[in-house]
């Protein structure tokens, strides 16, 4: 698994699970519109086609997905998730572009989402001008900064049963990067978990996100470890122990990833090796950098590309340097 993938992955995994808990925090005006009766549609794999171009290692996450409103109409929600903590110049622009291939792909109604998880306070990005003495084109886009829950966050936990947010709580500890009291700070978010009611499958999934946005060192984690499997004693939940076992499964799942991943490798280098002779050293390192999605998509161009640059969509000039 690539790092890319282990970043991305809890944040795309936690907003599938919790889409409507989102909404209904954030921007609860937009929640109050869809249909939640209908299961939201998940077009993730769509949304990895359309965004090819995206530098590997680039350490943000994007879903879409496709919900139904109230009064019968289907409307797309595209949500980024922005996790760096330096300003990007060309972040609003790459929003646009996001908005302008999905409408052009769907034809229906859009709206997008940027979810801020950085440090930075003062940036912002909520629109994108492009303007010339004949043309002018203005996109705004809804922002949603986790850092301004800081001031509520723990009044917001306690009052409320929403699952969102020990998200953002968990995210927000992240943030002050203080070892010392992670283990205190991670245990009380757990803690808080079998206090609220919620679900077998909530509680594992929102497990699952703070034990990696709070991960901890080995010596630490042992103790966390010990710690959790009490709290599921007192409350006579077995849902996330033994540890043991799910390390185990966690370690088997990640190899049969990377598995199915060198797999996938090797069938494409074979079938570009068959119609390309030679295939050049720095398409090689293209592919092994790749993630599964990514081959897919190479894979499936392969069929009617008359050359290596067509598949991998670049510039084999700007690879050699």
């Amino acid at each position: 698994m690539t790092q890319e993938q282990e970043y991305d992955s809890p944040w795309k995994n936690v907003l599938d699970q919790f889409l409507p808990a989102f909404l209904e925090l954030c921007i609860p005006e937009l929640a109050q519109t869809i249909d939640w009766s209908k299961k939201p549609e998940n077009l993730n794999k769509e949304l990895a086609k359309m965004d090819y171009r995206q530098a590997v290692g680039k350490r943000l996450a994007d879903c879409l997905f496709k919900v139904w409103l109230k009064d019968g109409h289907e409307m797309l929600l595209l949500l980024h998730i922005e996790v760096q903590a330096n300003w990007e110049a060309d972040f609003s622009q790459r929003m646009f572009i996001y908005h302008y291939r999905i409408i052009d792909r769907y034809q229906i109604p859009l709206i997008s989402i940027a979810i801020l998880a950085d440090n930075n306070s003062k940036w912002r990005p909520d629109s994108y001008q492009c303007l010339s003495k004949y043309t002018k084109l203005n996109f705004e886009f809804t922002t949603i900064k986790l850092l301004d829950f800081s001031s509520q966050i723990q009044s917001l936990v306690e009052q409320s049963n929403n699952p969102f947010a020990i998200v953002i709580w968990a995210h927000l500890e992240s943030l002050k990067k203080n070892p010392a009291n992670k283990l205190q700070i991670k245990t009380a978010i757990t803690r808080t978990l079998y206090k609220k009611g919620f679900t077998k499958d909530e509680i594992i999934g929102l497990y699952h996100f703070i034990d990696w946005v709070l991960a901890l060192p080995k010596d630490l984690e042992v103790q966390y470890n010990h710690v959790v499997s009490q709290i599921e004693e007192e409350q006579s939940m077995k849902y996330v122990t033994s540890i043991e076992r799910l390390a185990l499964e966690k370690g088997q799942i990640q190899g049969q990833i990377q598995g199915q991943i060198q797999g996938q490798r090797a069938i494409l280098l074979r079938l570009l090796s068959q119609r390309f002779t030679p295939v050049p050293q720095h398409f090689f390192d293209l592919l092994n950098s790749a993630n599964s999605e990514q081959i897919g998509i190479w894979s499936d161009r392969l069929l009617e590309a008359k050359t290596l640059q067509e598949i991998f969509d670049c510039d084999y000039a700007d690879l050699a340097n």
